[in-house]
């Protein structure tokens, strides 16, 4: 589904990527007996996005694996079992290790906001993670063809031409992202919501879709309006 993807091009040694003075988000696919697949995007200047983390990673294990002749859910995907609290200190945990500063963070605008009953009333993901101290905005409710294809644009360029600082994808991803990598090679989208690579794909395309693009942290400053002090 991404023919102008390549790790020649697009994966980059994540040594090399500058996390610093960039507008980062976190994005969330939810699942039920699944592992919740996430994902962290680093945008700079130019709109460049720059894929730094993923979990699960292949240290948890594969996303999907190879078998009888088509891909089916790995052990990355097999569920370990966690709760909301689990996912917020694992999240919290993994962001205090290169001390993120997160500008916004993205969860699948359906199951995210799917009401379920508690013990105290109708919940959601979105609510019980905000008590839990973790904001989520849902991303919005486009066609899946259409994020895909804001996708494809983040990674157009002319592969006709050299590659210069205009001629080139504005999407890059670090080497550690193998399941991201691997998703991104082999997702069709002609499985529906079974493909065995759609999770880690949805993570990107809801930032695609809800424009995670870089936010100059001067226009985010509180002015002091000039005039007569009280």
């Amino acid at each position: 589904k991404f023919p102008n993807f390549s790790r020649e091009v697009n994966v980059i040694a994540h040594e090399k990527i500058d996390l610093k003075g960039k507008t980062k988000y976190m994005v969330l696919d939810p699942a039920g007996r699944k592992n919740w697949f996430m994902c962290w995007i680093a945008v700079d200047e130019t709109d460049t996005w720059f894929v730094y983390r993923e979990w699960p990673d292949v240290n948890v294990g594969d996303w999907a694996k190879w078998a009888g002749g088509k891909w089916i859910s790995g052990e990355g995907a097999k569920g370990l079992g966690y709760g909301i609290r689990d996912y917020v200190d694992l999240i919290m945990g993994l962001e205090n290790e290169t001390q993120d500063s997160i500008f916004e963070r993205l969860i699948d605008p359906r199951l995210g906001a799917a009401k379920y009953q508690t013990q105290t009333g109708a919940s959601s993901i979105i609510e019980d993670l905000n008590d839990a101290g973790l904001v989520f905005l849902p991303a919005p409710g486009i066609d899946i063809e259409d994020g895909l294809q804001a996708l494809q644009t983040k990674m157009a360029y002319n592969k006709k031409a050299p590659l210069d600082s205009v001629n080139r994808p504005h999407f890059y991803i670090s080497d550690r992202c193998q399941n991201i990598i691997q998703a991104l090679q082999e997702y069709t989208a002609e499985g529906g919501t079974d493909e065995a690579w759609k999770d880690p794909v949805d993570v990107l395309r809801y930032a695609a879709v809800a424009g995670a693009n870089f936010v100059d942290p001067r226009s985010l400053r509180t002015i002091k309006p000039a005039g007569r002090a009280y």
